[in-house]
């Protein structure tokens, strides 16, 4: 590693501050800590009831419906709990998933609340089981109740905002036909202009953002005078004192008063190298120091580790993030920017890697501090004052010019000394050996000295600035969006992009016997993620699946989530019998040129090389030999896993957020009836609704609570199946 001059080497100051547990390979994801996802057993109730929360609106139901169902059996019931814990039952799930254990979890939650005085959450409930009620007799086959659908979308509608929302998102793949018409009359302009809100166009990116690592002072090494360097001081200063002793001893013989002129004159002449030698010699040494601060001076630095247990890797990730950093601040006017910006690149690529290269910090987290150096440099660039130091450091004629006076002065006075005879001979050799031997010392160590008060005030003065900047870029990610957030922000793009593909196919609600939506992260996208979520991209590509009766129509659309933008539709439709095949399985992945590709199915997985990565792909085959494919991520530990995730279930998380654990369902069955699914579905749905009606139909539970299902039981506590 090449050392700044005036530096025998760096000492990193301060200790490295890291608010949340992140790691982050560049380029591709930042992993965030906030404890959203985590929850242990001796947690109390309301933490518990947080992260099941969190989970449910994160995206991952079911997590939330274990935890929900676990404060229940363990007697923390409240209507609220209750309303939760029916919307995580039916979350991502479509009505041919519905089942005895579904059924038996969501009455626990009917009697649950039945058992506390009316509020809103058990008004929510309530519009639940209305909904419900309605999705089973349109299921049944009997004329759609116009009286109980028109009260249930009034009792929705009367609803707060925030609880429709829930509703209409959970409930999602449960309820349509000609109730799902009915709500999107106001749904689908609503959802249209939520998935804009909450200022998402500024706010999403921040989630992408990596928290930033503090600033951290660049020490300076201390000056280390060698021995021999003040052995020769303190000969110099002997021979000098020498020489005025022989000089004074010989008073009265030879040329006196020449000999003591002589002596005066040399000693004026030292004094005056020395001053204005000091001189040139600080300039020359701050010029050099802040030329390849300023990278006047390049100074290449090898993209490899330092030693001192830094990581290739993070070197790699620091030069490119200070490159490309660089190339985003160019200033949009003439110049060679790459090549005049090279040699402060190289520069700081050396900063950050001795001052961070041990802090336990990743690379990315420093990157808002080469933004900040990037647009001081540009700055700079843009008025001319990048260089304006130079003017004031470098030789003027006048320091050179006395220099050399004093430099004759003292050759003129050793002459003098020298002419006088007698004992001034010796003096003038004791002097000018003492001026031979201290002379570079000292300029030398106090120019070293000189230079190092200046560097460290510099350091001190560059390190209160970018306080300054780190306090500032705080405040801007200040209002950094949660998971839930994000999550929310998908999923009403995913009915956005539903309720486009129903209008551009020219079909309603009632049309569709089924859809599912899947997504797949963009391969150019930026990553991140909440420890023990699931991972979320900057980009999506969306597979939009409508089930007709007369086939499938799906619509690939790519998704740009940080402003909402849909571009590049491509639309697919196939008849039921020319699908072959719906699976999970391992493939090989390549990516490059921002595409992804599938290299390798799963037969041929275990002889992947080490360009191609192990991957989960839902395929959907077509007997003409095509696939409909959709990538989800696989969590390796020690790269992808902190020490509290485990690998598996990040892995089923993957799977459940994409939307493919819900796919499965619906997808598998019509592969395997082919052009019947339709016929045996519908009976399939009848049977489930007459199964669940059949005792004496829709009861109300007390206090008016409705179950939509059957007998509402007896009102004791209910006892919550363990969700599987």
């Amino acid at each position: 590693m090449n050392f700044a001059p005036g530096q025998s080497g760096p000492v990193a100051q301060g200790n490295a501050h890291v608010d949340q547990q992140i790691g982050v390979n560049f380029g591709e994801t930042t992993f965030h800590n906030n404890g959203t996802y985590y929850v242990n057993q001796e947690d109390p109730p309301e933490r518990k009831f947080t992260v099941a929360l969190n989970h449910l609106r994160g995206g991952t139901a079911r997590a939330a419906e274990s935890i929900f169902a676990d404060l229940l059996r363990n007697g923390h019931a409240s209507t609220r709990i209750a309303y939760y814990y029916a919307l995580s039952v039916f979350s991502e799930r479509s009505l041919n998933e519905m089942g005895d254990e579904m059924y038996s979890r969501y009455r626990d939650a009917n009697r649950t609340a039945a058992r506390f005085p009316d509020d809103e959450w058990r008004a929510a409930l309530a519009v639940v089981a209305d909904l419900l009620s309605c999705v089973w007799r349109q299921e049944s086959g009997e004329p759609l109740d116009q009286a109980a659908l028109t009260k249930a979308i009034d009792n929705f509608n009367a609803l707060p905002v925030g609880r429709q929302i829930e509703i209409t998102r959970h409930l999602d793949m449960m309820l349509g036909g000609a109730i799902q018409d009915h709500l999107d009359v106001v749904e689908a302009q609503r959802v249209a202009q939520a998935r804009l809100g909450g200022g998402r166009a500024n706010r999403a990116w921040k989630f992408f953002e990596p928290t930033p690592a503090r600033p951290r002072l660049l020490g300076v090494a201390p000056v280390n005078v060698p021995t021999a360097t003040w052995a020769r001081i303190w000969l110099g200063v002997a021979a000098f004192v020498i020489a005025v002793i022989v000089a004074l001893s010989s008073i009265g013989s030879g040329n006196t008063a020449l000999g003591l002129v002589a002596l005066v004159v040399f000693g004026a002449g030292f004094a005056g190298a020395l001053r204005f030698g000091l001189e040139q010699e600080v300039r020359a040494r701050k010029l050099a120091w802040l030329d390849a601060e300023h990278g006047y001076t390049l100074q290449r630095q090898a993209m490899v580790s330092p030693g001192h247990w830094v990581s290739t890797d993070f070197v790699r990730q620091i030069h490119e993030q200070v490159d490309a950093r660089f190339s985003e601040a160019r200033p949009h006017v003439e110049g060679q920017w790459q090549a005049a910006t090279e040699g402060v690149r190289e520069y700081l690529k050396w900063r950050f890697v001795t001052l961070y290269g041990n802090a336990q910090v990743k690379a990315p987290m420093v990157n808002w501090l080469i933004r900040w150096h990037a647009k001081r440099v540009a700055d700079g660039w843009l008025t001319g004052t990048r260089f304006g130091y130079r003017a004031g450091l470098l030789p003027s004629s006048r320091t050179v010019a006395l220099f050399r006076v004093g430099v004759a002065a003292a050759v003129a006075g050793f002459a003098g000394m020298a002419a006088s005879q007698a004992g001034y001979v010796g003096g003038a050799v004791f002097a000018a050996v003492g001026a031979f031997l201290a002379w570079r010392p000292v300029v030398q160590v106090y120019a070293a000295r000189q230079l190092h008060a200046e560097q460290e005030a510099a350091g001190r003065r560059l390190f209160a600035e970018e306080q300054q900047g780190y306090d500032a870029w705080l405040a801007v990610l200040a209002d950094r969006p949660t998971d839930a957030e994000m999550a929310v922000w998908l999923d009403l793009d995913k009915s956005h992009l539903k309720t486009s593909a129903l209008r551009r196919a020219s079909l309603a609600n009632r049309d569709v016997v089924a859809h599912v939506v899947l997504t797949e992260g963009d391969p150019s996208a930026l990553r991140a993620r909440e420890a023990g979520g699931p991972m979320r991209y900057s980009k999506y590509v969306v597979l939009v699946f409508l089930l007709t009766r007369s086939g499938v129509r799906e619509v690939e659309v790519d998704l740009d989530f940080l402003n909402a933008n849909t571009h590049d539709e491509r639309r697919t439709s196939f008849r039921y019998d020319a699908l072959a095949s719906a699976r999970v399985s391992e493939v090989g992945v390549r990516y490059a040129d921002n595409k992804r590709y599938i290299v390798r199915s799963d037969d041929t997985a275990a002889h992947l090389d080490k360009h191609t990565l192990r991957k989960r792909a839902f395929r959907l085959r077509l007997l003409d030999g095509d696939d409909i494919s959709v990538v989800v991520e696989t969590y390796r530990r020690q790269v992808d896993v902190t020490e509290q995730e485990d690998e598996a279930r990040l892995n089923s998380v993957a799977l459940e957020a994409s939307g493919i654990v819900g796919a499965l369902h619906v997808l598998e069955a019509v592969a395997a009836e082919g052009r019947d699914w339709i016929a045996r579905e519908q009976e399939r749905r009848r049977r489930r609704s007459e199964d669940w009606r059949r005792a004496s139909g829709p009861r109300l539970l007390a206090d008016g609570l409705r179950d939509p299902f059957g007998e509402d039981g007896p009102e004791a506590g209910p006892e919550v199946p363990e969700p599987r």
